[in-house]
């Protein structure tokens, strides 16, 4: 009753002005303003079909309004309906271009519809021209950051994820997509540093368990603190091939050939890799099983053609056959 009581009243009241406003033009702007009140009160009443009649009406009196335009933006981009979206987007743009709440629901938008280069771009906007009323606004960073990622663009990636942690110090998601940005560009070492403060907030992250032994699996390191990390990890998720991937690497690299390839077996049960299929080479090839080593080198090639080097290690391996064959 009383929500009913507050559309009337305030009807009333702004068709009064309008009425008694001598000027056509604040007429028709009493109008607009009239119908954008009765669309927050659809609004807030969680009538969205009455809200965006509303809306529309406001905007379709008053054209130079911009809170009319974005929130039917954001109706129309909850329905999917993204063009249309996009459009009312346009015209707060026209009308506000530095309207940063426009930016940042048109990079969504753009987002939605994998467009993610002009995603980033509408982020980036909001972030150099300091448009954002909070500029260390979390969220804009997190989606640059996982726009970068997703776009391999991992050095940028990991400036937005410096700025996370900075706003954040506590947020592993960030230490680890930092890590893994690192280990894209093979920078092991910044890679592990970031894996190790994932692992100080959050001891059971098995991602980063995973990440931090795989890392010294391929440095020569710490090897007997990797393995305790890769069992940890595979512990954690039992069904995890990358994992036992690890686990195997290392325990190839500590020597133990038979436990190395149980678990290599096992990740395969799971994925079909070419850094697994890789692993599989080396690790037959360390126990005097050509065939099988060139068999599963073989297939990484299958799955990766790009891999000198595993095409070299078969190569090799033929070239070392033909001598004894003669």
């Amino acid at each position: 009753m009383l929500k009913l009581v507050v559309s009337v009243i305030a009807f009333a009241y702004v068709c009064a002005l309008s009425v008694y406003a001598g000027d056509e033009y604040v007429q028709t702007r009493s109008k607009a303003l009239a119908h954008f009140i009765m669309a927050e009160i659809h609004d807030f009443n969680g009538n969205s079909t009455d809200a965006i009649t509303e809306y529309e009406r406001s905007s379709a009196l008053d054209r130079a309004q911009p809170l009319p335009h974005l929130h039917l933006a954001s109706y129309y981009a909850r329905a999917g309906l993204l063009t249309k979206a996009q459009e009312q987007l346009k015209d707060v743009a026209a009308i506000e271009p530095n309207n940063a709440q426009a930016h940042y629901l048109m990079a969504l938008v753009y987002s939605s519809q994998k467009k993610y280069d002009l995603a980033a771009k509408e982020y980036e906007l909001i972030i150099s021209s300091k448009l954002d009323s909070t500029p260390e606004n979390l969220d804009i960073h997190t989606n640059l950051a996982q726009l970068y990622f997703s776009q391999k663009k991992y050095s940028k990636a990991i400036e937005e994820f410096q700025q996370i942690v900075i706003i954040e110090p506590n947020n592993t998601s960030a230490y680890y997509l930092m890590g893994s940005s690192f280990l894209e560009i093979n920078d092991q070492q910044n890679a592990k540093e970031q894996f190790k403060k994932v692992l100080k907030l959050e001891p059971g992250n098995d991602g980063a368990l995973n990440s931090l032994a795989y890392i010294y699996s391929q440095l020569g390191e710490n090897l007997d603190e990797a393995l305790v990390l890769a069992k940890k990890a595979v512990e954690i998720d039992a069904t995890n091939g990358a994992y036992y991937d690890t686990l195997g690497w290392v325990l190839h690299q500590k020597g133990l050939q038979t436990d190395s390839l149980l678990a290599l077996q096992k990740a395969e049960m799971y994925i079909k890799d070419p850094v697994l299929y890789d692993h599989m080479g080396d690790v037959y090839k360390s126990i005097g099983e050509f065939a099988l080593a060139r068999k599963y080198w073989r297939k990484s090639i299958e799955l990766d053609p790009k891999q000198s080097s595993v095409q070299e290690k078969i190569s090799s391996l033929e070239k070392i056959q033909a001598l004894k064959e003669q």
